[in-house]
């Protein structure tokens, strides 16, 4: 990109020169925008912790519904069935938090 001085002394970074100062507002006004949107972009990408408590959340959220259906699975089946499906979910939950462990290890 090339910058360029108007008579004004005004800097243009590419692009054409603004033609009036609205115009130049608006530049500013939409510069400052995006400008904003990628610092709060930023920020988030920093916030670690708000982020892993986000992930945390949604973990959360996946384990109750897979609990909660297969309790309601289970009701529907004889004991028997309902032993080996409770067992089964508590297997893929301690897989599931190995492989997570290991990620972050």
């Amino acid at each position: 990109m090339t910058t360029k001085r108007t008579n004004d002394g005004v800097a243009v970074i590419g692009g054409a020169e603004p033609e009036t100062r609205e115009e130049l507002r608006e530049d500013i006004l939409h510069t400052r925008a995006k400008l904003a949107g990628t610092v709060d972009a930023l920020s988030y990408k920093l916030d670690v912790k708000a982020r892993a408590k986000e992930k945390a959340e949604q973990l959360r959220e996946k384990a109750q519904y897979a609990v909660g259906h297969a309790v309601d699975w289970a009701r529907t089946v004889d004991r028997k069935r309902a032993a080996t499906a409770a067992g089964g979910v508590a297997a893929g939950v301690l897989v599931l938090r190995l492989i997570k462990r290991r990620k972050h290890s």
